[in-house]
């Protein structure tokens, strides 16, 4: 994936259950890897020995670019995972999971990050049966699902 010697990886929401087996993963290949997160659902003890934790939001423009300078790649978990939390509070998991997202995309292209890895969710199929495809129909049926749907069409963007 990358062609330096010992590449640095910023990884968002690596402290979550997800995000800390990614930064294991890149650990595991050599990679300097630096998490943030804002510790709202991800643990301390989730962070594997050797990455580096900053404790901050996606939200902070100024942080997430200082963060992503001399990255080789971006592997952005962070969001409000809670599909029951998206409805009853779609206001502010729109401004974490979409606008964050923004975030760390725009942070990725003035840094000039050369790969950024999103995470997605099945919830942007909504109610289909499985097996599901990546060609098969989105249709999310919450706002959780619209906000990992609005990730992949701004990730094709950038």
């Amino acid at each position: 994936m990358f062609q330096e010697s010992r590449p640095r990886v910023l990884v968002t929401g690596g402290a979550g259950f997800i995000g800390s087996h990614s930064v294991e993963a890149c650990l595991a290949r050599g990679w300097e890897v630096v998490v943030l997160d804002d510790l709202s659902t991800g643990k301390r003890q989730n962070m594997p020995a050797g990455a580096q934790l900053e404790v901050g939001s996606i939200l902070d423009q100024s942080l997430v670019e200082r963060l992503a300078s001399g990255c080789s790649g971006i592997l952005h978990m962070a969001a409000v995972v809670s599909v029951p939390q998206s409805v009853v509070d779609p206001l502010r998991t729109h401004e974490i999971n979409a606008t964050g997202t923004l975030c760390v995309l725009e942070a990725a292209r003035r840094a000039g990050v050369g790969r950024v890895v999103l995470a997605s969710s099945a919830a942007v199929y909504g109610e289909a049966p499985p097996p599901l495809a990546e060609s098969s129909a989105t249709v999310p049926v919450s706002p959780y699902g619209a906000h990992k749907l609005m990730l992949e069409h701004y990730g094709r963007l950038y």
